[in-house]
């Protein structure tokens, strides 16, 4: 099945639509979420479609006060990462959370990775016994930040019935159209495809060669290590864009303790182009 992706005028569209739904939704939204002044956090759930096939989800929904941000898995080069915690959850087998394509922000302190105004999470839900509602309990804890960062706690509790989730379909199915889908290295379409290990010891880069569609005007990359490594900001060499299929970056490592543990690494790589947006695996040659 091919990919569903929204153009530009499909998202503004739809963005007048979930403005209605939120319109109606707001004081429900209200009384069951919790939060801070600043921000708020409430879950839903819904049966909605992913890669081809129906499945049940939560979603996070996360609102801010105006210029108040919260943070991506990996926040950059400051901030604090969300922390989901489903122990007190009942027949609940997984429950695997997921990002919609993130923005970068520059301040004083550095670069950090995330979300303003509002964010669903959408969370593949897998249950024990599929027959059965699973009870959700949530235990989150997550930050947000305008001059100063501030650490938010909130907890949610939910009953799930797989036979009747639709309530919250399109606003889970509008979350799922903005995360990155899972590829491979070697999947034809855009992705990184080499990481190469380069430099000498006193200045050692990674460069990353990126194939993105041709007409692609709106391009990041977003690169994690593994078990939290610090991986520096890539940056684009080829800002002129005169060669429009691929991109070359580099990720500086001059500044990274023990460079050489890069070397043979297997990164997570999320692009962006436009309206497309892929994860994968990354190893470094």
């Amino acid at each position: 099945m091919k990919k569903k992706i929204y153009s530009p005028l499909q998202r503004l569209i739809l963005t007048g639509f979930f403005s209605c739904v939120f319109a109606h939704s707001a004081v429900a939204f209200e009384q069951n979420s919790q939060g801070n002044s600043k921000s708020s956090l409430r879950l839903i759930a819904a049966k909605t479609e992913w890669q081809g096939e129906a499945k049940t989800f939560a979603g996070i929904e996360i609102r801010l006060a105006p210029k108040w941000k919260t943070y991506w898995r990996t926040p950059g080069d400051t901030g604090i990462p969300p922390y989901f915690d489903w122990s007190g959850s009942e027949n609940l087998k997984s429950a695997e959370v997921m990002y919609p394509i993130p923005n970068r922000y520059e301040d004083p302190l550095g670069i950090t990775i995330g979300y303003k105004s509002q964010v669903t999470l959408p969370v593949l839900l897998t249950p024990i016994d599929p027959l059965k509602p699973i009870k959700l309990n949530l235990s989150a804890q997550y930050a947000i930040c305008y001059d100063l960062c501030v650490p938010v706690s909130a907890s949610q509790k939910l009953v799930v019935d797989q036979a009747d989730t639709t309530h919250f379909a399109p606003l889970l199915s509008m979350a799922l159209s903005l995360t990155p889908k899972p590829t491979t290295q070697d999947d034809e379409g855009p992705g990184v495809k080499k990481v190469r290990m380069s430099g000498d010891q006193q200045q050692p880069f990674l460069t990353l060669n990126v194939a993105v569609p041709e007409r692609s005007q709106k391009v990041d990359l977003f690169v994690e290590g593994p078990n939290g490594l610090y991986v520096p900001t890539p940056e684009l060499l080829d800002k002129q864009g005169e060669n429009k299929g691929r991109k070359l970056y580099k990720i500086n490592l001059a500044d990274v303790d023990e460079p050489k543990q890069f070397k043979d690494l297997v990164l997570t790589c999320t692009l962006r182009a436009d309206d497309v947006a892929v994860v994968h695996p990354c190893r470094v040659e």
